[in-house]
């Protein structure tokens, strides 16, 4: 035993130890430069394997002061320099297993007692409208797919069978974008909202300030639901209040006195009305035109081009008491997480994949935030709050 000791903490094993330390963390850098820092942390930094070594790497040191008893005056600057080293590996496990670090939005005039944390999460609220369970899961993914996975299971009070979120896919850097080809036989509705055109194909839907817009969905979240029967097509709202105007009568109003009230049409709750070209709608605050319908044509998700473009697409697989939903989470390690909520068994689920919210005690204010730009250029100089 003493001999395999004297072995496995010799100086020669410490020498190989550290040639594996350096090459694991020029590897993470080639990593977090090709790919992204989810990928390093889940390869090297907080692999197991990483973890083992730096733990070894620290046995090793104590181990050598015994060993060469470097307790003594003369011995002093080699004992000096191994309980630096002893010192820099406990400070990154306090740092690495008790520690959190996130990231605040504080706009000017305002404060804010939570923070995003700089992790990933796949975040989930289930609810029978009665009960609510929510819980946050770690997760790590990277396009290099050979680690990717996580499950989970959850048993709802007085529901029966285990609901379980199973990894499906992982797909980095998607954008939206609308392709039309004559294979595809799906057709989507242009809205045009705040001068841009927005699609939402059949069966699928579309957020706009916080509500939601579907086109022939089944099962559609309440907000603007828009349906095709032959060649006519009809909306329902769940918002009271909402208004439509035609864009004549805008085109043609005084512009100073602006439209008279009496002219907007109200559109009755929860009841299908025709849904006419060239007239704005207002639903809540959200205004929006129906251009038409483009034959042919899909909003799709497709992978940029373009290095940290766009979000990371997350499918999980939800299933319960024998039945499942495969559905995509949009976010990722940098982004504000964007809810995606459906029904499967009786319960409703409200599903997130990104940044999870950490409150704290306190709150941080932003009295004042300058930016200075340089001369004849939007380029920042310099900022401060």
């Amino acid at each position: 035993m003493d001999k395999f000791a004297n072995q496995f903490f010799s100086m020669r094993m410490m020498a190989f130890a550290m040639i594996i330390f350096f090459v694991a963390i020029g590897g993470a850098t080639l990593l977090e430069s090709t790919y992204d820092t989810q990928t390093s942390k889940l390869y090297i930094y907080n692999a197991t394997w990483f973890n083992l070594l730096l733990t070894y790497l620290a046995l090793n040191l104590i181990a050598n002061i015994i060993r060469h008893r470097m307790f003594q005056l003369k011995k002093w600057a080699t004992l000096l320099f191994h309980i630096s080293f002893i010192v820099i590996l406990i400070g990154a496990a306090v740092t690495r297993f008790s520690s959190f670090e996130g990231m605040m939005l504080i706009p000017e005039g305002s404060s804010s007692d939570f923070l995003y944390s700089s992790n990933p999460n796949v975040s989930y609220r289930i609810t029978d409208k009665k009960v609510q369970l929510t819980n946050d899961i770690p997760v790590y993914m990277s396009e290099l797919d050979w680690w990717n996975g996580f499950d989970n299971s959850e048993n709802f009070p007085g529901r029966k069978g285990e609901i379980l979120f199973e990894y499906v896919d992982f797909h980095k850097n998607m954008i939206d974008s609308v392709v039309t080809h004559d294979s595809i036989k799906e057709s989507s509705i242009e809205l045009v909202h705040l001068g841009e055109s927005k699609f939402i194909s059949q069966n699928g839907f579309l957020t706009l300030e916080g509500i939601a817009f579907s086109f022939d969905k089944k099962n559609a979240m309440p907000g603007v639901e828009l349906f095709k029967t032959g060649n006519k097509f009809q909306m329902k709202v769940a918002m009271p209040g909402s208004t439509s105007l035609p864009m004549a009568t805008l085109q043609a109003a005084d512009r100073t006195t602006g439209v008279p009230d009496s002219l907007y049409q109200p559109i009755p709750v929860d009841t299908l009305v025709s849904l006419q070209m060239s007239t704005l709608y207002k639903v809540g605050e959200t205004q929006f035109v129906f251009k038409g319908l483009k034959k042919n044509t899909k909003m799709m998700r497709i992978q940029s081009d373009v290095k940290d473009e766009g979000l990371d697409d997350l499918e999980v697989k939800v299933t319960h008491d024998g039945k499942s939903k495969i559905v995509t989470l949009t976010g990722g390690n940098n982004s504000i997480p964007s809810p995606t909520m459906f029904e499967l068994n009786g319960l409703f689920y409200d599903m997130t994949y990104g940044p999870k919210i950490i409150d704290l005690p306190f709150k941080v204010g932003c009295d004042d935030f300058r930016l200075e730009r340089y001369p004849g250029s939007n380029v920042a100089s310099s900022y401060e709050s």
